[in-house]
């Protein structure tokens, strides 16, 4: 320490610089031993998550028990048999809305959390990553539902789960349509319409 001292006083320049280093190794050990690389906190207070982009704030959009009866309508349109809900969470920012019939059930989640967006491409990444190259397992682009991009990869469509996996901003819907006597394309169909009306009872 006296040795230091000495050099600052001989060389004032050559003691800012070792001042600047000494901070600088301080800082880093601190940030070694934080979570920083996967959290942050922006000024909403809300938790970062690692790998996400601006935009994905938490919303309060939500599926409420309006909508769940509205889509309920559809269901039983598109089936020509009365459907009733049999599960109903409105409160965001994760909210569903469980539907079932004759040979049917329905499962309509939205996701309005912070980073849902991120959330979504990750899913349908490790979907690949895991299951290529099974064309039932991996995700099918589906156009005229989630937010207009190249290759439509704002909506996947996995035979498999016949399931609709969809992002519009920073809310992610997912439609598990299971309906016995259907055709996988038939059930495509009807969980697309789904997605679209539940975008639309969910604006805010």
């Amino acid at each position: 320490m006296w040795e230091r001292s000495k050099v600052c006083r001989q060389n004032i320049s050559r003691c800012l610089t070792l001042s600047i280093a000494f901070i600088a190794l301080a800082l880093t050990i601190a940030a070694c031993g934080s979570d920083s690389e996967t959290f942050a906190t922006p000024p909403s207070g809300k938790p970062r998550f690692f790998g996400d982009h601006p935009g994905q704030e938490e919303s309060d959009a939500a599926i409420g028990q309006g909508d769940c009866r509205r889509l309920r309508a559809s269901i039983a349109q598109q089936s020509g048999a009365p459907a009733r809900v049999t599960e109903s969470e409105p409160s965001p920012p994760a909210s569903r809305c469980v539907l079932e019939g004759r040979g049917l059930r329905v499962s309509i989640y939205l996701d309005a959390a912070y980073a849902a967006r991120q959330r979504y491409l990750n899913r349908m990444t490790e979907q690949v990553q895991f299951y290529a190259p099974d064309p039932g397992r991996i995700p099918h682009s589906v156009r005229g539902v989630g937010d207009p991009v190249a290759g439509a990869h704002n909506a996947s469509w996995i035979p498999a789960y016949s399931t609709l996996y969809t992002v519009r901003g920073n809310r992610w819907i997912t439609v598990a349509y299971s309906a016995a006597g259907l055709s996988r394309t038939e059930k495509k169909a009807r969980a697309v319409a789904l997605a679209r009306e539940a975008f639309r009872l969910t604006a805010r």
